[in-house]
């Protein structure tokens, strides 16, 4: 996969294309499949392939939930990622994997002539930090994570195996999509530019996981 330089995304959020779901982000350190059946978004998704392009899977505004086939609210903060693989199946439609590249801020909507929605964003910087101590953090976060997989099914399962084989350091943005319940966590994360900080937010989330799981055993006693 060709390793996307700072630059080029600058200039990519300059006009940049968005596929707003409800419910839904792209979160750093993590895949993100899709099926694509509308026809503005298999447009999107062929322009992005053609052109090399990348995009933003942004959480539509809660409030506007069921306006899916109008122009929903959007919130401000998401991933931006670019199309690892791809299927196009013969009626249209498209199976992709978008793979993060970077965390953005969407600023404002531009008026493009295109089926899709595009928009200028801000490409955001994480802080410097000591490698040791997110190394420590991610540590106890597969730790901590561990006892959880039994109860996630087969999300868990897949995850506990991916962790495995990840450093240390990678092993908090690999857990968030699965411990980051809410539009608010996930916003908050995205927002954060301290690695170390995002971390923590994961580790919070898996002590929250990890309570409710001991008050339902506790329940079922």
């Amino acid at each position: 996969m060709e390793r996307w330089e700072r630059a080029r995304l600058q200039e990519a959020c300059r006009a940049l294309p968005l596929f707003p779901l409800p419910g839904t982000v792209l979160l750093p350190g993590s895949l993100l499949p899709l099926h694509v059946f509308e026809p503005r978004y298999r447009q999107l998704v062929a322009d992005c392939l053609r052109d090399q392009r990348p995009l933003s899977v942004c959480q539509v505004n809660p409030e506007d939930a069921e306006d899916t086939a109008g122009s929903p609210r959007i919130l401000p903060y998401a991933g931006v990622g670019i199309i690892g693989a791809h299927q196009e199946l013969p009626d249209g439609r498209y199976n992709v994997l978008v793979q993060p590249v970077g965390r953005i801020r969407i600023l404002t909507e531009s008026a493009s002539g295109l089926v899709y929605r595009v928009a200028h964003a801000q490409l955001l910087e994480d802080a410097t930090i000591n490698p040791a101590e997110l190394s420590a953090e991610g540590d106890r976060v597969r730790s901590l994570f561990t006892p959880l997989v039994g109860r996630m099914g087969e999300v868990g399962e897949g995850v506990a195996r991916a962790l495995r084989s990840l450093p240390p350091a990678r092993v908090p943005e690999a857990v968030a999509s699965v411990v980051l319940r809410t539009n608010d966590a996930r916003q908050r994360f995205l927002a954060e530019d301290n690695p170390l900080l995002r971390a923590g937010m994961v580790e919070e989330a898996v002590l929250t996981l990890l309570a409710e799981v001991s008050g339902a055993v506790a329940a079922e006693a």
